[in-house]
């Protein structure tokens, strides 16, 4: 609950994209055993109309088999530029840094030049 928190306390829609990955980052540095990074996006209708989100995840073991996914989701209105734009990056499928290979994507160059409709932290189980 420590890193939601943290994440809560430190991300709203007044901050850039630029500053949510780098309070996102920033919560990395604190270990958690066998964690994965993933950096998810596309159009999808999870809230009953379609929007485009932009996730990033650090998943962890639950220690009963599951993991949580501590998940911080940057939502864009839906657009011509990015109805297309649909991905997944796991860190451990990279081999440089998670957050350096992210910002070089398209979705990334996408969502730090567009407005932020909201965003959205949680923490889930698998």
């Amino acid at each position: 609950m420590i890193l939601l928190n943290f994440l809560k306390e430190n991300i709203s829609t007044n901050k850039t994209v630029d500053e949510i990955i780098n309070v996102f980052e920033e919560m990395c540095k604190t270990p958690i055993e066998e964690d994965l990074l993933l950096n998810e996006y596309g159009v999808y209708a999870w809230s009953g109309k379609p929007l485009f989100y932009y996730d990033l995840v650090r998943q962890y073991p639950d220690g009963e088999d599951e993991y949580y996914q501590l998940r911080v989701s940057i939502i864009f209105a839906p657009d011509v530029k990015n109805l297309f734009l649909r991905g997944t990056l796991w860190s451990d499928a990279v081999e440089e840094n998670f957050f350096s290979c992210i910002r070089k994507s398209a979705a990334y160059k996408y969502a730090k030049n567009h407005k932020i409709k909201d965003v959205d932290i949680r923490i889930d189980r698998t």
